[in-house]
């Protein structure tokens, strides 16, 4: 009388088994793929880094003077020229310590007329979001020391804001709509000032960048999940086979009872 109740238990049991089992298929190959795929990302973030080693032990281009075809990102600059005071702008949310604040963007002319953005570093900002800093920089012509740098490509971020008086607050630096401030051409890249440079403020500059070194740890953890998998479904595999067993001996030894009716 209880036979079917008996039954159903370990079909059900099996089927689970089945389902866990397909998902440890499906899951194992994907986990695998990231983590080879963050290996892939270290070694292009190790290339990257000594490529970047190597442009930063090169001596300093100077402008006006160096084609700017010649520069490569990171390369240090000695630049000849004098800022257009009255001119920042406020990169927002920039935080330093976890305390909130912008870094000021100034332009700065170069001897032979073009005009470069120049990153002088962070402020923090005012108590209340009226109060924008706008630390002045120093009048007269400077020879300055900095970092040639390529701006965000990001496609929801630019330079143009709202604001009508100065400072500007924006989001990115982005020269092609800066340049509508200014009547002579804007440089399509921009320069972090180095510290002790003439209107150098909190410089610091961190890399955003994720590091080879964290690539790498990332891959690991993707590994580490593929193993849980591969753990997991061995013990999916032999609970399966454990409920074999287990229906088997429960067939044989109804097999081996006798009929109720004898």
């Amino acid at each position: 009388m209880n036979s079917q109740p008996t039954s159903a238990a370990p079909q059900c049991s099996t089927a689970f088994h089945w389902k866990v089992t397909l998902l440890c298929l499906l899951t194992f190959p994907v986990l695998m793929a990231l983590g080879f795929w963050q290996l892939d990302r270290a070694e292009q973030k190790r290339a990257r880094e000594a490529a970047l080693d190597a442009v930063r032990t090169q001596p300093p281009a100077t402008l006006p003077g160096t084609d700017l075809a010649q520069i490569e990102e990171q390369r240090r600059l000695l630049l000849q020229g004098h800022y257009l005071t009255g001119h920042n702008w406020l990169l927002d949310n920039r935080q330093r310590d976890g305390q909130v604040g912008y870094e000021v963007i100034t332009p700065f002319e170069l001897s032979d007329g073009r005009i470069l953005l120049i990153n002088r570093g962070w402020v923090a900002a005012g108590e209340r979001r009226a109060d924008r800093p706008d630390p002045p920089a120093p009048e007269g012509e400077h020879t300055l020391f900095a970092r040639w740098q390529a701006p965000s490509d990001h496609p929801l971020l630019d330079g143009r804001t709202a604001d009508a008086g100065w400072p500007k607050v924006i989001v990115a630096i982005d020269p092609e709509a800066m340049v509508e401030a200014f009547e002579s051409p804007v440089l399509d890249h921009y320069a972090r000032l180095d510290d002790g440079s003439p209107g150098a403020l909190i410089t610091g500059w961190q890399d955003l960048e994720v590091s080879a070194a964290k690539h790498l740890g990332y891959a690991v953890q993707w590994f580490a999940m593929a193993a849980a998998v591969v753990i997991w479904l061995l013990a999916t595999l032999m609970g399966l086979r454990k409920g074999r067993r287990t229906t088997t001996a429960n067939s044989a030894e109804c097999g081996s009872g006798s009929s109720p009716n004898d």
